[in-house]
């Protein structure tokens, strides 16, 4: 071939951007090599010139990409077969890669193949071809294995490895969390740091935060012979909200002619809601009450206060009551008309004003023989006041009082009856 016909100019210059010299003298040498081998391995003229074709339409429309020579740790994503006098290259193809290779050999970086010695089957599963370069001088040979099996690379959010997971990731001082660690050998060696000056040796430990705060939990871990040590956080951090404080005073108020009753004054920080409880079985839930003790004793009040995180604080105080309280109740009446206490009546309920009801038994019967819900109807000592007198001796009365938060309950005692 002294002259170049018009298909072998349209090659060419197809090739000539991308610094590859055509010589038709290689071409017609690759021709006849490939003649002389067996009818089965042998190429025609217009099947070699259909594939040149190809590629060259191939490589002017940009199907592939030219790239520098990488190093020597870029992974292999594939082989493929050129023509004598370019070097293959592998290239990194990015995350999320999937490459398999059937039994290729080791191809070595920087070495001329060319079409007859690479063929059809060292490309076969090759996908990953980002390009070909253009050989420059030569350099040491490295061998680059390309491996059997199939390699993923994960990307994002998909990641199976270690975890480590919190039972709650918000609370307040106090609250007991349980830590674990997923996909990680229950055997190993286990050092868990809370973040706030704790640690613990445990696979599975459970721990809770006195102190309120942001905490970033980390577990290092090892495996049981020795060896890296790998660190990983918590998935997310441990929120500890601040707790309220509670507080409070009591006093008490005795005077002459008037209820007994303790006040009790909160003087708690941060609260939203309060409970307390006086001891005796009272309980209320305004912020400052006002408590009545009907017996004499020693009572351990307690306060509840829980602000709008749901945090908890707690107080406790006691209260001595030296005296019963029996709505200034007399101890003794006598019904004999001289003009001095003819009438029973306790005296509270003659000036608190509140709605109650009176019962008065016989303590020896259990006979009702008096009940009023009126102040100004006292009992006279006889059976519902318009019956035969009541012997003397002793008789039990009951109060019912309907006065919300501090009088209303039950009151009880005796008044012995004396002719």
């Amino acid at each position: 071939m002294n002259g170049l016909n018009e298909f072998e100019r349209s090659v060419k210059d197809a090739l000539e951007p991308y610094e590859v010299p055509y010589n038709s003298a290689d071409w017609a040498q690759l021709e006849r090599t490939l003649d002389q081998g067996d009818n089965s391995g042998r190429v025609s003229r217009s099947g070699l010139y259909a594939l040149l074709f190809g590629g060259a339409l191939a490589a002017s429309s940009s199907l592939f990409v030219l790239v520098a020579p990488v190093s020597g740790d870029t992974e292999a994503s594939g082989l493929a077969s050129v023509p004598s006098g370019i070097v293959v290259e592998a290239a990194r193809t990015g995350a999320n890669m999937e490459v398999e290779n059937q039994g290729a050999p080791i191809i070595k970086r920087n070495e001329q193949v060319s079409v007859a010695e690479v063929g059809t089957e060292h490309t076969k599963g090759a996908p990953g071809i980002s390009g070909v370069a253009v050989a420059s001088e030569p350099k040491p040979s490295e061998v680059v294995p390309v491996p059997n099996k199939t390699i993923t690379k994960e990307s994002g959010n998909t990641s199976t490895g270690p975890a480590v997971r919190a039972s709650v990731t918000e609370g307040c001082p106090g609250t007991l969390i349980d830590f674990a660690a997923e996909n990680l050998p229950e055997k190993g060696i286990y050092l868990w740091n809370f973040g706030d000056g704790s640690f613990s040796n445990k696979p599975t430990p459970s721990h809770s935060f006195s102190k309120s705060g942001s905490f970033e939990v980390m577990l290092s871990h090892s495996s049981p012979g020795g060896g890296n040590i790998h660190n990983k956080p918590a998935a997310d951090q441990i929120i500890i909200h601040e707790a309220p404080e509670a507080s409070f005073n009591l006093l008490k108020q005795e005077y002459d002619n008037t209820v007994p009753s303790v006040h009790f004054e909160n003087r708690s920080l941060g609260g939203q809601k309060y409970a307390w409880d006086f001891g005796d079985g009272a309980t209320s839930e305004i912020a400052h009450p006002d408590h009545v003790y009907k017996k004499s004793g020693v009572y351990n009040v307690s306060l509840i206060v829980t602000n709008a995180n749901g945090c908890v604080d707690h107080a406790e105080r006691t209260v001595r009551i030296d005296n019963d309280y029996d709505l200034l109740s007399p101890k003794t009446f006598s019904p004999n008309a001289d003009g001095v206490d003819d009438v029973f009546m306790p005296e509270a309920l003659k000036t608190l004003g509140v709605k109650f009801h009176l019962s008065i038994f016989d303590s020896n019967t259990g006979e009702l023989v008096y009940e009023t819900s009126d102040a100004q109807r006292p009992w006279n000592g006889r059976l519902t006041n318009r019956g035969d007198q009541c012997i003397p001796g002793d008789y039990v009365w009951m109060v019912e009082m309907k006065d919300g938060e501090k009088l209303g309950g039950t009151y009880n005692g005796s008044v012995n009856l004396v002719r």
